[in-house]
């Protein structure tokens, strides 16, 4: 402001602002956060029949409430409701949210994928308008042949190396994807001599689960207490 703009009614000036520090502001933040990629792409073939679902958004979102529905193109049928709030859905605070369906994908199948608008916020409380269409965000996965990623282990209880693991609980692992019976052992084994405590045929009623991807293994009698085991898993058994 010039020095000579104001005056009071004795005719002393107003000294004016020479620099950028006496008054400065920033406007408001009203844009709304957008959709700037995805992870398979719109209209992508021969997604991954275990693969995660990756939004990346134009900044930095949180989770605030409501869903994430994957449904069937075919028939509109609910393949899967993840509430954002869930395990299932990761990366609030980023700019990239992924998402992790419990159930596997068909093959040779097309889904789309539906977000409420109340699901993401940026941080001025501007709400990502969601997807309420079956072409924004849709995709088919890969044919049976196509697949040729392999399960691999993604979660265990007990977890590696941890301790005070009850000796009468069953053993869980988690797979990448939904899994079927093979042949072969599931081997429980004495860390201190490499002893075999029990050997498991995963044919046997005492390994269960196939079908998801959580396989349960109950041993048939209780473990030694204050023991340390390892697991051997013949490669042919899931």
């Amino acid at each position: 402001i010039n020095s000579s703009s104001f005056e009071d009614s004795s005719g002393n000036s107003f000294a004016g602002i020479t620099n950028k520090s006496i008054l400065n502001f920033r406007t408001e933040d009203s844009s709304l956060p957008l959709l700037k990629k995805s992870n398979p792409l719109d209209n992508e073939t021969s997604v991954g029949v275990s693969s995660n679902i990756t939004l990346t958004f134009s900044e930095n979102i949180d989770v605030e409430s409501g869903y994430i529905t994957i449904k069937k193109s075919s028939d509109d049928s609910q393949f899967e409701k993840i509430d954002v709030k869930s395990t299932q859905v990761t990366g609030s605070g980023t700019n990239e949210i992924t998402i992790d369906p419990a159930n596997t994908f068909d093959s040779s199948t097309q889904y789309y994928v539906l977000i409420d608008s109340s699901a993401f916020d940026d941080g001025s409380s501007n709400s990502f308008a969601g997807i309420s269409d079956k072409t924004t965000l849709n995709f088919t996965s890969a044919s049976s042949a196509a697949d040729k990623d392999a399960p691999t282990l993604s979660n265990s209880s007990p977890a590696d190396d941890s301790t005070n693991f009850n000796i009468t609980s069953d053993i869980k692992l988690t797979f990448s994807e939904n899994i079927e019976r093979g042949t072969g052992n599931v081997y429980i084994k004495k860390y201190s001599d490499n002893s075999t405590f029990e050997t498991i045929d995963v044919a046997s009623a005492q390994v269960t689960g196939f079908g998801t991807k959580e396989i349960n293994i109950n041993p048939s009698i209780d473990l030694d207490s204050s023991t340390e085991y390892y697991l051997l898993i013949n490669s042919s058994s899931f």
